[in-house]
């Protein structure tokens, strides 16, 4: 029997169809856009932004390289915190570039501002992940999942293990300290999520949560792909032109379900194994039976991959910024060693139980996280309805982000010269933290705040707190050979992410009583 073709094999074999369905589309396209236009004029103005050009609008002003520094340098040139642009097709792109515009609408009017990624949700399917789901019923009834079996105590040796092994790694080496790094907090995750023991900075699991994160990075570098300002697009097949997100969102879609099942197979299998490390995953694995229905286990399966993702680029990047801070400014260093021991007494390493205790080393990590964020500016979020904000109209689907580089660097809240990294802006004149202040802003906004904050931070004030006490950071040394100068560095900004430029420097016990607390500490890892 002779089968009729399919419609998408006509489109694939007659140019001329194939040029009615485009023409048919752009005419769909600009009726759409027309009527938004005209609805916009009727409500009221969006907010300032560049002239642009006829039909392509602002296309050509969204930057693909240091994006927060563009779009903070277009506020100023407007005199508006929030700034709008236009683009090609579809909705404005809004960047929030104050506090004061990120907490009214994220955190004041988050019920509005709360809507994702129609390319990351559905066509990817990485709406499992907390930092992707709209908020909604199912965002809370994950939040409960994750408070249900996501405890920060029960994590807490994980860590002290990751640092330890960091420490006694960073003694011999000379070069590519930033793989130990993202080591570490990757045996932190995947030895408290899975009881994974990652041996090398080229372990699968390891990789494989870095490229998932890199990825998702590029995918929001433009705002989103053209599918978020208009759904309907998602039916477009793959070899339409301009539908090239199609191929991109399949290969996606394989990548985001193997960070989210290939490490909880693994567990499964040792704990029927009876060879589990103790773990969220095994913890759970190994509970009551009456607990695990599929759909729990589903929910927990998904709640630990988030985990897996959560701090796999903030904490990595924070530290490695640190280490740069320290290599940097000599006389910051010392001062924080100076400070560790006279908390420590000098007659031994930090432990958690001393987390917050030393004010000094807590300026130095909100410094880190305020100086150079991991994240320049959040995932977008949509808008789910007309809005009026002041004296400006944002229209429903709108893409909406906050530049938080921008506002970890307003000298308005954070003092004079945020370029230079100080800690003493975090401190009192009486030698307190100063709990005015914070760099909170650095893991995002209201119910978008990353869920891992608390866990992210307890491993990164481990971790600084041991190196200052045991470990003198040698000067940095660009590829030239050369002392980097802290007035000229530049950070290397990939997507959202924010990536310290390669340098290399020296790791020194500073004592042999310290060699011997990084050589006993290491020796005894417990679970």
């Amino acid at each position: 029997m002779t089968r009729l073709p399919t419609f998408s094999q006509v489109l694939e074999n007659d140019a001329s169809i194939r040029l009615v369905a485009g023409i048919s589309l752009l005419t769909v396209t600009l009726s759409l856009l027309l009527s938004r236009a005209l609805g916009a004029r009727r409500r009221g103005s969006l907010p300032p932004g560049p002239p642009g050009y006829p039909i392509v609008g602002n296309l050509f002003d969204i930057p693909t390289d240091d994006k927060w520094k563009v779009y903070a340098q277009m506020a100023r040139d407007l005199g508006s915190d929030i700034i709008s642009l236009r683009l090609p097709i579809g909705p404005s792109l809004i960047i929030l570039n104050s506090a004061a515009c990120a907490d009214a609408l994220f955190v004041k009017r988050s019920a509005i501002y709360s809507d994702r990624m129609v390319v990351l949700q559905e066509l990817v399917q990485a709406g499992w992940n907390l930092a992707i789901m709209p908020y909604g019923e199912t965002f809370k009834a994950a939040r409960k999942v994750w408070h249900k079996h996501i405890d920060v105590p029960f994590c807490r040796p994980h860590a002290v293990m990751a640092v330890n092994r960091l420490l006694q790694e960073l003694l011999p080496c000379k070069k590519d300290h930033d793989k130990l790094i993202r080591l570490a907090t990757g045996r932190f995750i995947l030895s408290s999520g899975y009881g994974i023991q990652a041996e090398n900075s080229e372990d699968p699991f390891v990789s494989l949560s870095e490229r998932w994160i890199k990825t998702i990075s590029h995918a929001t570098q433009r705002g989103g792909f053209l599918v978020d300002s208009f759904p309907i697009l998602k039916i477009v097949p793959s070899w339409f032109p301009g539908a090239g997100f199609q191929k991109k969102a399949q290969d996606m879609k394989k990548l985001t379900e193997e960070v989210r099942t290939v490490a909880f197979k693994h567990v499964q299998k040792q704990v029927a194994d009876g060879t589990a490390i103790r773990s969220y995953a095994s913890r759970y694995l190994e509970s009551s039976k009456e607990e695990q229905t599929p759909e729990e286990t589903d929910a927990v399966c998904s709640i630990i991959g988030n985990m897996y993702l959560a701090g796999a680029d903030t904490t990595e990047l924070t530290l490695r910024s640190f280490i740069l801070a320290m290599a940097l400014h000599p006389e910051i260093q010392k001062k924080g060693q100076e400070a560790v021991d006279k908390a420590l007494g000098g007659t031994r390493m930090p432990t958690l139980s001393d987390f917050g205790t030393i004010p000094y080393v807590d300026a130095i990590i909100n410094e880190t996280l305020r100086w150079k964020p991991a994240v320049t500016v959040t995932i977008p979020h949509g808008a789910l309805q007309d809005d009026v904000y002041g004296d400006y109209f944002i229209p429903k689907g709108s893409i909406v982000i906050a530049n938080i580089a921008a506002i970890l660097s307003d000298e308005k809240a954070y003092g004079a010269r945020t370029d230079e990294f100080r800690p003493e802006r975090f401190m009192t004149s009486d030698g307190l933290l100063n709990k005015s202040m914070n760099s909170n802003p650095a893991f995002g906004y209201g119910r978008r705040q990353c869920t891992g904050m608390a866990m992210s931070r307890e491993l990164t004030w481990m971790t600084v707190a041991s190196v200052l006490c045991s470990i003198d950071v040698g000067r940095a040394v660009g590829a030239d050979g050369k002392l980097l100068n802290p007035a000229t560095v530049e950070y290397l900004p990939s997507g959202s992410l924010n990536y310290p430029p390669p340098f290399d420097c020296t790791f020194t016990p500073r004592s042999e009583t310290a060699r011997h607390w990084i050589e006993e500490a290491s020796n005894h890892v417990h679970y």
